[in-house]
């Protein structure tokens, strides 16, 4: 998965996590300390939010960053810049100790 794709599985899954959650692009952003336009652009894909935006979004909308995740293999990390693979390698590895802190395999 290149990045560009990555980024845009990013932006379709907090559009699909708000609307299950059933809140609006100006409640998240308030909830998640952005502006609606923010919340727009991310979901449009037009705005890539950094990891600690996207961990917001996620505590906004009551659920793991790693939920807002797309599943990738680890080796295709490579084809992401060093910033954003070393992000989904941490929360990989929180995903998985918090599994197995839960007997989910």
């Amino acid at each position: 998965m290149e990045e560009q794709e990555f980024n845009a599985a990013v932006s379709r899954l907090i559009r699909q996590a708000r609307a299950r959650a059933g809140v609006t692009q100006e409640y998240l952003g308030r909830q998640a300390g952005l502006s609606r336009g923010s919340i727009t652009n991310i979901e449009a894909g037009t705005q890539t939010p950094p990891l600690y935006r996207l961990a917001r979004i996620a505590a906004a909308l009551n659920m793991p960053t790693a939920e807002l995740l797309p599943p990738l293999v680890p080796d295709e990390t490579a084809d992401l810049s060093a910033r954003h693979a070393a992000g989904v390698s941490a929360v990989w590895a929180q995903a998985a100790e918090l599994r197995g802190g839960h007997g989910e395999g």
